[in-house]
């Protein structure tokens, strides 16, 4: 009697389909592309944590992989990271577009290298300058200080509101003024300066910077008045809080002329800031 040999069952047309889905989405979105797994009225969840290298203050861009071309949704900006996902601040959202569970997302610096591969098809207008906005490096910014300067001879507090504006991603200037003295009792110093501070790693994330500047003081001692000329070489570091707001710690060292016999307020400096970038 012949035996009968077995056929092998035919494989399912659905499994093929599927690899072939498969294929076509990673072609379309990139190896470094990441999913929206949640997406809360502020708050956008992604499936990019620190193991896939995601850091605070990076921002993402989130886009729908069309048949014409990647279409931004938006950006965020990255303010807690896990091991295997991230949470992001809603900075900008383009015109008609909503925020969806598995749109993808990659790096603003990748997507914009990408774009430059291949035009996106509707690109939003000021998307640079709303991605500034949402790091907390707006081109330009108020900054509200506090501080101390230790003289050789005394010490006195400060108090000072300063305009900003970013000239690029590595230089801005400042405008500001000051007071200063035993507060929040007599005041002994009005204060106007200028300065520019140099960002040597870039502006994204918590950064660094090295800066100097030049002040004008009108100093009061006891009834009289004089005008002294100054100069401060400072460091420091800022770091982003979201929704264009900043944080800032600096120290320095200050040279003030002399007041003969009145006042000599050379010396060490050093603040903390909050800033407001728009």
């Amino acid at each position: 009697m012949r035996k009968r040999t077995e056929r092998a069952p035919a494989p399912r047309p659905w499994w093929g389909a599927l690899l072939i889905l498969l294929w076509l989405g990673a072609g379309e979105a990139g190896a470094e592309s990441a999913y929206v797994i949640r997406v809360n009225p502020a708050l956008i969840y992604l499936d990019a944590g620190a193991q896939q290298g995601a850091a605070v203050g990076e921002i993402y861009a989130v886009f729908r992989p069309e048949e014409a071309g990647d279409l931004l949704v938006g950006l965020v900006n990255v303010i807690r990271v896990q091991e295997s996902f991230c949470i992001a601040e809603v900075g900008y959202r383009a015109e008609g577009e909503h925020f969806e569970l598995l749109q993808r997302a990659m790096p603003l610096k990748d997507w914009e290298e990408k774009q430059r591969e291949a035009p996106p098809r509707r690109p939003p207008a000021h998307h640079h300058e709303e991605a500034d906005h949402a790091a907390g490096h707006g081109r330009w910014a108020l900054h509200l200080s506090g501080g101390m300067e230790w003289a050789e001879h005394e010490s006195e507090r400060t108090l000072g509101l300063a305009l900003g504006a970013a000239l690029n991603e590595r230089a801005g200037l400042d405008l500001g003024f000051k007071v200063g003295g035993k507060l929040p009792g007599k005041l002994s110093q009005y204060i106007g300066e200028l300065g520019a501070r140099a960002f040597p790693f870039g502006r994204e994330g918590v950064r660094p910077y090295l800066g100097g500047g030049a002040s004008l003081r009108r100093l009061s001692h006891h009834g009289e008045t004089t005008l002294k000329w100054g100069g401060q070489a400072l460091g420091g570091v800022a770091a982003p809080l979201g929704g264009g707001w900043q944080v800032s710690l600096e120290g320095g060292y200050q040279r003030v002329a002399a007041w003969s016999g009145m006042m000599d307020l050379s010396g060490w400096v050093g603040q903390v800031g909050v800033g407001l970038h728009f």
